[in-house]
């Protein structure tokens, strides 16, 4: 979660010890927390301040969350946002949809709940061409770079269009007929020359995260 330490958050919440409290995890993961209980004091921030993500309850002083992200919406304003309250209105759930939130959770959240919360932001702020396989390994499209542990991994040609393939498919089972038509371009290969591939990949990450499908195919663990 690292990424969190370079953006700025907005975090409106009238409930003041609610707030305190969670302020104080908030800012050991941002970069910077506003913290305010107000439509009008949210809206004095986002244009006095660059802000990269929003958290807000819906009961506030002077009105409703809900109510001020639809209005940054109307000014096409597309920081990302997530309802964070304890109100379980279907009606308020409804509202919610057209907003294109992040989440919308349901307080109070345990802690790890909480620190899930905070993945699922940072995971938003990833850049789209690169695909982070698992807590160690991520992938670099538009540099074909494959990284374990922070340290780059050389691969083959071939590696690279049977990663890429296997990405593009997320974790769907890919067949062999499908990666002979994709990776070997239409080429007759053994299921054994498959095989070798992936394991190839599998040591020089030395983690399993392609894995078989018994008689069926592969996909990502």
């Amino acid at each position: 979660m690292d990424r969190l330490k370079n953006l700025n958050l907005l975090f409106l919440e009238d409930n003041e010890e609610f707030a305190k409290n969670t302020k104080k995890i908030l800012s050991i993961h941002f970069k910077k927390v506003f913290q305010v209980n107000s439509i009008k004091d949210a809206t004095q921030i986002i244009n006095d301040y660059k802000v990269d993500v929003i958290i807000s309850d819906i009961k506030l002083t002077d009105g409703n969350g809900l109510d001020f992200i639809q209005k940054l919406r109307h000014n096409n304003d597309k920081i990302p946002a997530l309802i964070l309250s304890s109100y379980r209105d279907e009606k308020l759930l409804l509202r919610a949809i057209p907003l294109n939130l992040l989440a919308y959770k349901i307080k109070p959240l345990s802690y790890d709940n909480f620190i899930l919360l905070l993945k699922e932001i940072s995971l938003f702020f990833i850049p789209k061409n690169i695909y982070k396989i698992s807590d160690n390994i991520s992938y670099n499209s538009s540099l074909k770079e494959l990284r374990y542990k922070n340290k780059k991994i050389t691969l083959t040609k071939q590696e690279i269009l049977f990663l890429e393939y296997v990405l593009k498919n997320n974790h769907e089972i890919i067949s062999h007929e499908m990666i002979q038509i994709n990776v070997w371009e239409n080429k007759l290969m053994s299921d054994s020359a498959i095989k070798n591939l992936i394991l190839r990949l599998r040591k020089k990450v030395d983690e399993e995260f392609i894995v078989n499908v018994q008689g069926v195919g592969y996909k990502l663990a």
